[in-house]
This record gives structure tokens, sequence and C-alpha cells, in this order.
């Protein structure tokens, strides 16, 4: 496989000669439209190239060292802004002091925000402010390290004066979105967007409520059962497999979302901010 250090374009150039002549007419093609194609979804650069089928694509970046289509697009994303920063994340090892944990973390999610900064999509935020401004309830759904940060949106959308939902009980979202009312949104919170407890309950094609995700993956369950689906770029050092990058990067979109929404209802929202914040201090010594 060819490092990923290399340039998509470059590698796909080196290769194209040993390609396939099906992997050939996928590599002609994103040279030529490189910049069309990191706006494609898989099966939309499978027919659009020729390719025909989705496993095809799959096998073109795999022989380019790439483990998944979402990589791949990061990565020719970044050649084309013209950023140097492919393998930006350095491995945490048993030897490290906390000198090297500091610098390898902080400078790896650094490396990350400024990725996201390029890539997620301002027409997409948009479209996500305008459902959660004209949401009639906002139903916040994750688990485990995802579950955080669905929790403090819930918070935080509740201090805008919105009717917010939040529950760690799968068992208790379940029920919930069994009959959920006209004017609902759900925001569903997942990195991998796999997770069946987030995916299955939004599954049902009669739910007449829109679906925002926020997800490391548009080519996800998750990703293709959302309105509107805000994509993040997270590439993890190895922290025992957990996404705590991931978890930053959510909780910086969460917050812009909450600051556009709150920008959007001002004036009108900064009595309910003062009056919010006025309650709050009784909670402190």
């Amino acid at each position: 496989m060819i490092a990923k250090t290399v340039n998509v374009t470059e590698a796909i150039r080196k290769s194209l000669d040993d390609m396939t002549p099906a992997q050939q007419k996928i590599g002609t093609f994103i040279l030529h439209n490189a910049a069309r194609v990191i706006h494609m979804s898989i099966s939309e650069l499978a027919e659009q190239s020729g390719a025909k089928s989705e496993s095809a694509i799959v096998r073109f970046y795999r022989r380019l060292g790439y483990a998944g289509y979402h990589n791949f697009k990061v990565n020719l994303t970044m050649e084309l802004a013209g950023s140097s920063f492919y393998h930006s994340f350095e491995e945490i090892t048993a030897s490290d002091d906390i000198s090297s944990i500091k610098q390898k973390i902080l400078h790896g999610a650094s490396q990350t925000f400024q990725q996201n900064i390029a890539t997620i999509s301002d027409t997409t935020l948009s479209e996500a402010v305008k459902l959660i401004e004209e949401s009639q309830r906002l139903i916040f759904i994750g688990y485990a390290i995802s579950g955080t940060v669905a929790a403090t949106a819930c918070f935080m959308f509740t201090r805008l004066g919105l009717s917010c939902c939040y529950s760690a009980d799968s068992h208790f979202n379940a029920v919930l979105l069994t009959e959920p009312h006209p004017g609902d949104v759900i925001f569903c919170i997942s990195h991998s967007g796999e997770s069946k407890d987030v995916v299955l309950p939004i599954q049902h094609p009669s739910l007449p409520v829109h679906v925002i995700a926020l997800t490391g993956s548009r080519e996800s369950p998750l990703g293709k059962a959302a309105d509107v689906c805000i994509e993040t770029i997270s590439e993890e050092v190895n922290y025992w497999g957990d996404p705590f990058v991931a978890r930053l990067v959510e909780l910086a979109i969460i917050d812009v979302l909450y600051v556009a929404v709150g920008l959007r209802r001002a004036p009108a929202i900064t009595e309910h901010l003062a009056k919010t914040q006025q309650a709050l201090s009784y909670l402190k010594l």
C-alpha cells in the first residue's frame, strides 16, 4: 500500500498503470474531477466514474492505502486546499512521559480542529441551525462518550429557551421515538454512525420529524438516515480505541450551533440568558 503521506492524486498517478481497467477508469475520473469528487457520496462516485458498484470504489481506495472512503476524501480535500498535514498525529506509547502526552494530544487536537474548519460545510451548519431554531422539541440521542456531548448540548440549548430532551437510557429513547410529535427534531450524535441504539429508532419511514446527525461518516447508517448530516474529521491517536479527539470536535460544533441559534434569537434571548445565569449563581459557593 502507498503511504498516506503521499498526495492522493500523486498516489493515483503512480499506481494507474498497474491498476485493473475498472480501477483505471475510477482513477482517471478522480484526476480530472477532484474538486467534484470531494463532495460526492461513494454511490455517486461509482455511478459518475462508470465503476457501476460501490465495491469497486472500496477496492480502489484500499489499493491506495486508505481504510475508508471518508478518510480518502479527507486526504483529497486537504490536498486540494494546499494543506500539508496528512499524518499529523503521533502515537502515544507506554514510554511517554506527561510532557510528551500533553504535546501529542494537544497538537493532534489542534490539527484536527484546523481540518474541520476547512471541510465542514457552512451550508450544512446553516441547515442545522434552521431546523433547531424552528423545532418544537429538540431530542438529543447519544451514548457513552457521545452521550456526554448530547447531555451538554441539551443543557446548552435549554438555556436558550428551547424545549429539549435527553436521556442516557436507550429503552426510554426507543419508547419516546415510537410516537414523536410533529415539529420534533432528533439530534443524533455518534462518531462511528453505527450505534444501533442511535440508528434503529430513527429509521422508521413514517417518523414525522427531521433528523440531524453529528457523525464521523456521511456514508454511515446514521449519516444516510439524517436529513442534515454534519460530518466531522478525527484521525485518532491510540487512546485505547476511544475517540477522545472526536468528542472535542463534536463539542466545538455544538458550540458553533449554540452561538448561531442564540444570535438569531437575539435580542430576546438576552433576558432569558440573564435569568438562567442568575438561577445558576445560587448553586455556587
